[in-house]
This record gives C-alpha cells, sequence and structure tokens, in this order.
C-alpha cells in the first residue's frame, strides 16, 4: 500500500511539474482572452497584438502579465523569457517573426495555432477553447465558457426566430476599393446568427478587397463599421457620408451604422457577445 501512495504521489509530482513549466506566449488577443477565460493566466508570460480593451471581467488579470509589444514581440526578447508553448496568430511563426514551427519546436516551444482563425464555423471556436483547457488541466472551465457563450448565442437565434433578414454592409476599411468582411469567415456567420444578410457572404474569402459598385447595386439596410486600428470608427462614418462613393444611400443618409470592435469579430469568446452587439444594431431595422 505504502508504494502505491508513493507511486501515485510520483505521478501527481511529476503532472504538476509538467504542467508548472508551461510558459505561455499569446500573439492575439482572442488567444489571450481564451487562455484567460479559462483561467490560466498563471500559466501566461507575455500577449501581444492588443485590438482592443479587453473584457472587462478578465482585466485584472491581463493587467498582471507583461505585453511584449503591439505586434510581434522580437526573437531576442520572446527567447529570453524561456517560452515552452506559442499560440495566436498563425504569421507569427515565419522566418521574418519568431521562426518556423519547426524551428520554435526545435528549441522547445511546443506551437498551437487555433483552427477556428481559418474557419467560418463556430464549434472549431468551442474545440480550440477545449484544447486549451485539456491541454492545461482546465478541462471544466474550458466547459464552462463554451456553454456560456452557446447560451448566448441561442438567446439571439431564438429572438430573431421568424424575423425578416436585415441586408448588411460590413465595412473595414480603405476608400478606393472597400475591404470588408467577406462570406468565407466567423464574420459572416455572426451577421447570419444575428439576423443579417451579408451582400458579399458569396465571396471566398473572410476579409478582403469588395467593390462599391456592388454595394450601391446591394443597397443595404445597415452597415457593419469594424472599428480598430489608426482610423477611428468616427472617421470611417465621415468618409462614407461626405467622400464615399455611396454617400447617397439610404442607409448612409439615415445614419444606420453600427460598431464592432475587431476583437469581438474574431474568432475567439467574444463571438457571442458579438452576435449580440450585431442582432442589437439590426433590431430598429428589423422592427
Amino acid at each position: 500500500m505504502k508504494k502505491l501512495f508513493l507511486l501515485l504521489f510520483l505521478l501527481l509530482t511529476i503532472f504538476s511539474f509538467s504542467n508548472d513549466s508551461i510558459r505561455i506566449v499569446s500573439t492575439s488577443q482572442f488567444t489571450t482572452e481564451m487562455l484567460l477565460a479559462i483561467g490560466a493566466e498563471d500559466y501566461m508570460i507575455g500577449t501581444s497584438f492588443l485590438d482592443d480593451e479587453i473584457l472587462p471581467e478578465l482585466q485584472e488579470k491581463y493587467k498582471k502579465i507583461p505585453v511584449l509589444s503591439a505586434g510581434a514581440p522580437t526573437k531576442e526578447l520572446f527567447y529570453s523569457l524561456n517560452p515552452t508553448f506559442l499560440t495566436g496568430w498563425q504569421s507569427i511563426a515565419t522566418s521574418k517573426n519568431l521562426g518556423t514551427i519547426e524551428e520554435l519546436n526545435e528549441n522547445g516551444v511546443e506551437v498551437f495555432f487555433t483552427k477556428s482563425q481559418k474557419t467560418s464555423n463556430l464549434d472549431d471556436i468551442y474545440e480550440d477553447i477545449l484544447y486549451f483547457g485539456k491541454r492545461l488541466n482546465l478541462e471544466e472551465n474550458a466547459k464552462k465558457v463554451v456553454e456560456n457563450m452557446k447560451s448566448e448565442i441561442e438567446k439571439v437565434k431564438v429572438f430573431n426566430s421568424g424575423k425578416k433578414k436585415v441586408k448588411v454592409f460590413a465595412y473595414d476599411s480603405q476608400e478606393s476599393a472597400p475591404f470588408i468582411i467577406g462570406g468565407n469567415g466567423i464574420g459572416n456567420t455572426m451577421i447570419e446568427l444575428a439576423g443579417g444578410e451579408n451582400i458579399f457572404k458569396d465571396s471566398n474569402f473572410g476579409f478582403g478587397t469588395g467593390n462599391w459598385e456592388k454595394v450601391l447595386d446591394e443597397n443595404p439596410e445597415l452597415i457593419l463599421i469594424v472599428d480598430y486600428g489608426d482610423k477611428s470608427y468616427e472617421s470611417k462614418i465621415k468618409f462614407l457620408k461626405q467622400e464615399s462613393p455611396i454617400l447617397e444611400l439610404q442607409a448612409v443618409k439615415e445614419n444606420r451604422f453600427v460598431r464592432i470592435p475587431l476583437s469581438y469579430i474574431s474568432s475567439g469568446i467574444k463571438v457571442s457577445k458579438g452576435i449580440e452587439k450585431i442582432s442589437e444594431g439590426l433590431r430598429e431595422v428589423q422592427e
């Protein structure tokens, strides 16, 4: 019996050490918020690529983790932290940034890039959250996060049941040709679940370049504006109302604009709240 107890104690100690030794760098807001939401802050040694404000309920946890840079941290800074796990934007794993996945692995860094950043399927977001939970021995926390997201989305779906679809132009940026939310990403799925119909739903990209002619032809009832970066939400509205080719559209004249911060339309834990935000913006048109 003593030998069995000792064996169990050793196994638990090894397992605990294995988890405690995980040192995570997160290079996207959506993975940072996933990790914080499941209670993985003690494993996190650095973050980067903050698009907008962290969820209020996660801000205290976030403040305790070093922000390495606004964009990609340097290799020197990254490796000086002795990281063992990297997640975030897939573009971080290039020779110009932190190195290829093969290079990172050779240097003792485990790499996990979320499947959901290249998908239009909400289930992939849930799977990513549950993966983090399993990998970090926080499975119950991860399950609760997923269950809460599903519950929030279901309420919106029930509310919109039987209501007419609202034609939506989802504008990101650019002036000569609009950079938009297309039909092959999570943004399009969110618009549909919120009760809208993306006028660029037939495009084969998540974000990409559209054209003003189609916006004029489709005559959207509402304009969803992605808010982030150097150009403010207000400046984008000013352009649409004063200089853009669509300034005569009814939706523009009647100020039917809805603001959506970038992190609320990225593949993370905010998608349920993002769907709620879009749905709230559509209600005036639906009614």
